[in-house]
C-alpha cells in the first residue's frame, strides 16, 4: 500500500490536542482503509505531519474528516526506503508522537531534516588520471571521514553515491 506524508497547520491546536486526534484516526482507519503509523508535532514551525499507509491521498484525508475535522493541507506520496533513509527508525511515545532517539518520551521529535550533500569533485579525473585502485582509496578516505562525522555529530547516511554521500540530521546545528 503507498505510504504518504500529510502536512497540517498546526496554529492554534497543541500536542495535546494532535495525541487525541490521532487516537481519534486510529479508531477511524479501518473504514477508510488507512494504517496511521506515527505522527510529529513541530511547534516551532507550526505544523503536523502525519506518516500513513492508504490506498490513496484522499482516503487518508477522509479519516482525518471524520476522525476529527483536522484535515491536511498537502499530502505528499513518499517511497518507503527515502522515509526510512531521512528519518531513521523513529520511535514514538504511547500516544504516537516520534520522539527524538534517547530524548524519553517528552522529547518530541520536529520532524525537519537538514540534508547534507557530499561530493568529490571530477572524481571521473582523479579514477582516470590515477588509475581505479588508487581513486578507489581515496574514495574510501572521504567515505571514511563522512562516516565518522556523521556517527559523532548524529547524521545518518541514506546514500552512497560513488563519489559522495547523502547524509540526514535532526536539525539545522547537527549540521553545521
Amino acid at each position: 500500500m503507498p505510504l504518504y506524508m500529510d502536512i497540517h497547520e498546526l496554529g492554534e491546536v497543541s500536542a495535546e490536542d494532535v495525541a487525541k486526534a490521532h487516537v481519534a484516526d486510529l479508531e477511524a482507519q479501518e473504514k477508510y482503509g488507512v494504517n496511521y503509523l506515527k505522527y510529529w508535532v513541530n511547534e516551532k514551525c507550526g505544523r503536523v505531519f502525519c506518516l500513513v499507509e492508504a490506498p490513496n491521498a484522499e482516503a487518508a484525508n477522509a479519516c482525518h474528516r471524520e476522525a476529527h475535522g483536522l484535515v491536511a493541507r498537502k499530502i505528499i506520496e513518499i517511497q518507503p526506503e527515502l522515509a526510512d533513509g531521512f528519518l531513521g527508525d523513529v520511535q514514538t511515545n504511547a500516544a504516537g508522537a516520534a520522539i527524538l532517539p534517547g530524548g524519553g518520551a517528552d522529547a518530541q521529535d520536529p520532524g525537519i531534516r537538514t540534508v547534507l550533500f557530499t561530493d568529490i569533485v571530477n572524481s571521473t579525473t582523479f579514477t582516470q588520471s590515477l588509475g581505479d585502485q588508487a581513486a578507489l582509496e581515496l574514495f574510501g578516505v572521504h567515505d571514511t571521514i563522512v562516516r565518522d562525522a556523521l556517527s559523532a555529530l548524529g547524521g545518518r547516511e541514506v546514500k552512497h553515491t560513488g563519489d559522495g554521500i547523502m547524509a540526514s540530521f535532526v536539525g539545522q546545528a547537527r549540521a553545521s
